[in-house]
């Protein structure tokens, strides 16, 4: 029953993003009413299908692919409606919301009964760590976003004749304080992830799990993420700099989730 609540998420994200398109094109705000009350909706959805997958299967619902690339969905929806409670970016939608439909849908059509599991999985540390690093993940992929919206709006005021698009983005300022607080937010979750997952494999595994290349790499994930932190605290680093620096930490963070697929310990991820 879980899938079904899952499709009715997807579903109404796509009607969300098709509304936002409407407004973002036509400037009324008429769709983009419509298009929050389908986010909306689909966000309850997504929830309902999360609280019932834990249930049915007895225990956090993140033991596979599809059970991870739900939540990590669920929680890039949360992040999107906090910015948009905070800024009011109509434009921001037609950026974040395709990620989360076509993850969504994915999951949606992936997901099969949960198989058995090792008994680590139910282990208490785990959905902590594992949800309080997709956080930190969710956070870095709205940074990544808001600073791909900045690379574009700075593109077009440097043109003499801007496309219509340009109308449609917020000021450089107000994107530029998104991607900040969305790394500052984010950044002290993805480090409370990594410190009980560390804390857990210490408890849990034999020492060779330090050799784990998903270790090593979320390991190198972290340091990037305190440098995007440093580089806007302590070198000032604002704007295009910022904006660059975001998506190369996007970038580190599918490396690290695609090391998934090379690890022995979070292999589970890979079916």
């Amino acid at each position: 029953m879980s899938s079904l609540w899952l499709w009715a998420a997807a579903l109404f994200y796509s009607l969300g993003l098709a509304f936002a398109l409407l407004t973002v094109v036509q400037q009324r705000q008429t769709w983009f009413r419509l298009a929050m009350s389908g986010i909306g909706l689909g966000f309850l959805f997504h929830f309902v299908s999360l609280v019932e997958r834990g249930i049915t299967a007895g225990h956090f619902p993140v033991t596979n692919i599809s059970e991870a690339t739900s939540l990590f969905a669920f929680l890039i929806t949360a992040g999107f409606l906090l910015a948009h409670r905070r800024y009011h970016m109509t434009s921001f939608t037609v950026f974040a919301l395709p990620v989360v439909f076509v993850m969504t849908l994915a999951a949606a059509a992936s997901q099969h009964p949960s198989p058995t599991v090792a008994p680590i999985l139910k282990s208490g540390w785990v959905p902590l760590h594992v949800s309080a690093t997709l956080v930190g993940y969710a956070a870095l992929l709205l940074a990544c976003l808001a600073g791909v919206m900045y690379l574009i709006q700075e593109r077009e005021l440097k043109r003499k004749d801007p496309h219509a698009f340009y109308y449609r983005l917020p000021p450089l300022e107000t994107i530029d304080r998104l991607g900040s607080q969305a790394l500052a937010i984010g950044f002290p979750f993805i480090t409370v992830g990594m410190s009980v997952g560390l804390l857990g494999a210490m408890a849990s595994w034999e020492a060779g799990w330090v050799q784990d290349p998903k270790v090593a790499i979320s390991a190198l994930l972290w340091v990037i993420y305190l440098l995007l932190i440093l580089s806007r605290v302590r070198a000032g680093w604002r704007g295009h700099k910022a904006a660059l620096s975001a998506i190369l930490g996007l970038a580190m963070a599918l490396v690290s989730w695609g090391a998934n697929y090379l690890s022995t310990h979070h292999a589970f991820l890979g079916h």
